[in-house]
């Protein structure tokens, strides 16, 4: 029996996710159980005769919500006792957002009952969350957080998320919302070593969308039968900070200057966070224009003895060699040296 913890943002999908993982480990012969735990608080006042309703339920009292919050925990450990399964998927928020307060969701002494053996952080693009929360009728009365305090409100669920898994020593991943749900399966059921996939999205986006397809559509499915991929482009907050590339509803705020620049650093930050995770980075590198992006990631991976794998059939550099593991001129190259017994030799040596 293996207890997972699940945070995300309101709007994030991060329930939708949990049942649709359920879903896939099922077909794969596994037991499982979901617990919303937000639900669950509901359903525990409502057997308690406490009127709470989605619009007001964070503004009880302060000890009444946590008197809540643990009675639902101890219900999903109960349940969890009573119906053993494979794997136990617990979603909760980690933080929340509400009336220009930041109010706590989860402590570390809540989660000291379970045995956890990791925690996923489950992030979207920040227009959909905006999205999605603007037909939320829990802002009915109430004003809902912006563009900027969405993103600001995602970090602090990604930091909350990260310092409960430092104090409980335990894995902790960020993945998108849109994350093949077979490849993420694989992280619960299987060895698979975990993979960072640059390449040069908006150059090729722009200038050659048939490269862009080949990669989308021919390599990344083929390297995720091989590992668990992590893909920068299943978060588009880019196509937000160039206005128009994104159609927002009526109901949403356009994106400020200083929105702009925050999502920017974000970005940034997101991609390293996911070569962080990740045992190694491949590189799909099928133009000779200059992607200041992917030369950053490189040099990250590189810097943080992430060993990078590199497709470029173009002449090369040598300060590009010097941080790259190996470079190859074509994918069919990388997949034959992904099933040589060098490169698992190769790859002990470097994340020994």
């Amino acid at each position: 029996m293996k207890n997972y913890i699940f945070t995300g943002i309101s709007g994030s999908g991060r329930i939708e996710l949990l049942n649709e993982l359920k879903t896939e480990l099922v077909k794969r012969g596994k037991s499982v159980n979901v617990f919303d735990v937000g639900r669950i608080i509901f359903d525990s006042a409502e057997r308690l005769n406490i009127k709470i309703s989605d619009e007001k339920v964070l503004d009880i009292d302060k000890d009444l919500l946590i008197s809540l919050r643990k009675i639902a925990l101890d219900e999903v450990q109960l349940q969890i006792t009573k119906q053993p399964a494979d794997f136990n998927l617990i979603g909760i928020h980690a933080t929340f957002r509400w009336k220009n307060r930041l109010i706590k969701g989860i402590s570390f002494r809540e989660l000291s009952a379970f045995k956890i053996e990791g925690f996923i952080n489950v992030v979207d693009n920040v227009s959909e969350i905006c999205r999605i929360n603007s037909k939320n009728p829990k802002w009915r009365d109430t004003e809902r957080p912006n563009m900027e305090e969405t993103n600001n409100w995602i970090m602090e669920e990604e930091f909350i998320t990260e310092v409960l898994s430092e104090f409980h020593r335990i894995p902790v991943y960020i993945i998108c919302r849109k994350h093949n749900i077979s490849n993420l399966a694989d992280l619960f059921l299987t060895d698979k070593k975990r993979m960072y996939c640059s390449y040069p999205i908006t150059q090729i986006e722009k200038d050659k969308p048939e490269l862009l397809d080949k990669v989308r559509k021919d390599i990344l499915p083929k390297l995720e039968n091989e590992f668990i991929v992590f893909d920068p482009l299943l978060i588009r907050d880019m196509d937000l900070v160039y206005q128009g590339k994104v159609d927002l509803p009526d109901s949403i705020e356009k994106v400020s200057e200083k929105a702009a620049s925050q999502l920017k650093v974000r970005i940034i930050e997101r991609d390293f966070q996911f070569i962080d995770q990740s045992d190694f980075v491949v590189v799909l590198y099928f133009t000779d224009k200059v992607s200041v992006g992917v030369l950053s990631e490189i040099i990250y991976a590189d810097r943080h003895n992430k060993p990078v794998f590199m497709v470029f059939p173009f002449s090369i550099s040598p300060f590009l060699q010097d941080v790259t593991t190996m470079v190859f001129k074509t994918e069919e190259e990388l997949f034959k040296y992904f099933h040589s017994p060098e490169f698992d030799e190769r790859f002990k040596n470097y994340c020994a």
